[in-house]
């Protein structure tokens, strides 16, 4: 897995000598000769549209109830009062869209005692330096010493683990670290969290594993969609009876934005759509489970890509079909432009639904596409907090 570079942070002179909530359910163009690897479980009849609908229930925890005992607030980043003790000069990081991976720096006015500068082996809040996501209940374990440096003024510390996705952090100090004459800290309370960037890793094995902050309802009733991304892969997936159903004339299409991109789709049979982006890769997965191809367009046509999903990029199980695709492939986007729906190509029964985003077009024949998708992938909103464009 990748991961941005860590934080570093420029020392300070010294002065005085570092898968959302949950969700109760889950969610002709071209002939074609290439087939790829299918794996075909165990499907049931297809219903046109189930009344099924998803529960959008997710919480995110926003809770500010951080123990300041002991401090008072000077401004939006430090706590100070008054005594002769070393002060907390700076803490990085700071802000939102921050690494899982981050290390933790802390700068202090002074040189300081190293062996007092303790950091949390386990979850108990009793190091001098602590990080906590819940107002201090429980603190972040790390991987070991905090680093001294810059004359024993700067420290930095090494979470034993990822830090979890979309969650807010905050950093205390307390007066158990002392100077190198034995002086206690002023007791420090950063005000100013940082937020980890979003980020899942879904299993593309058939089991839902989709959590409520990424679960979408689409323009039609009882289909959802699904869309999460990690470091490596963007993930999709859709839950409909649609795809249960061995339809070789049924297709679930996606579009990739990308620059060099139309926004005239690919035609499948007599419908085919404008796209509210510039779509640069175009990737298709027949209901018979055993066609999926990725499409690009090459300045002039739809052609066939120079890259292709493989072993362990789509599963089919029952009503839930679940694919991914390499960020590297999409050129590795910050933004991810994407449209998804289902179309059948049948002749004098053509139509389109399942829209995702819900309200790109009202189901039915040829609709052209008004709204879409433009991700932030690194930021640390959850994929439902985003809205779709325009």
């Amino acid at each position: 897995m990748r991961f941005g570079p860590a934080f570093v942070l420029v020392c300070v002179s010294a002065c005085a000598s570092g898968d959302g909530g949950s969700r109760d359910e889950v969610d002709e163009g071209d002939d074609v000769a290439e087939e790829s690897s299918s794996v075909t479980n165990d499907t049931i009849d297809p219903t046109n549209f189930s009344t099924t609908g998803p529960d959008e229930t997710g919480s995110t925890d926003d809770s500010d109830t951080a123990d300041t005992t002991g401090t008072t607030s000077a401004d939006s980043t430090t706590t100070a009062t008054g005594g002769d003790g070393p002060t907390v000069l700076d803490v990085t990081p700071t802000g939102t869209g921050i690494d899982p991976a981050t290390a933790i720096t802390v700068t202090f006015s002074a040189a300081m005692d190293p062996a007092t500068v303790t950091v949390d082996e386990g979850n108990d809040c009793t190091g001098a330096i602590q990080v906590s996501d819940d107002g201090f209940a429980t603190c972040v374990a790390m991987a070991g010493p905090a680093t001294a440096s810059e004359g024993d003024t700067v420290f930095t510390l090494q979470p034993a683990s990822l830090l979890a996705s979309a969650t807010e952090y905050r950093v205390r100090i307390t007066a158990d670290a002392t100077s190198a004459g034995g002086a206690p800290a002023q007791p420090y309370e950063a005000r100013e969290r940082f937020t980890i960037r979003y980020f899942h890793t879904i299993e593309v094995d058939g089991v839902d594993d989709w959590s409520g902050g990424e679960t979408f309802p689409t323009s039609t009733e009882g289909h959802l969609a699904f869309t999460a991304w990690d470091d490596e892969y963007v993930y999709l997936g859709l839950q409909s009876p649609d795809v249960a159903s061995p339809n070789d004339e049924v297709w679930v299409v996606v579009y990739f934005g990308g620059e060099g991109g139309t926004a005239t789709g690919q035609q499948y049979n007599t419908q085919q759509p404008t796209i509210p982006f510039d779509a640069r890769w175009h990737l298709r997965w027949r209901a018979d489970n055993t066609y999926t191809d990725v499409q690009e367009y090459d300045g002039d046509a739809w052609v066939t890509s120079p890259w292709q999903l493989g072993e362990g990029d789509v599963y089919l199980s029952g009503q839930l079909l679940e694919l991914r695709v390499a960020r590297a492939d999409l050129g590795d986007p910050e933004t991810l432009e994407l449209h998804m729906g289902i179309l059948r190509e049948t002749a004098l029964s053509e139509a389109s639904w399942a829209a995702h985003p819900e309200g790109s077009y009202v189901d039915g024949y040829d609709p052209d596409y008004t709204q879409s998708w433009a991700f932030d992938l690194l930021g640390s909103a959850l994929p439902v907090e985003q809205p779709p464009v325009p």
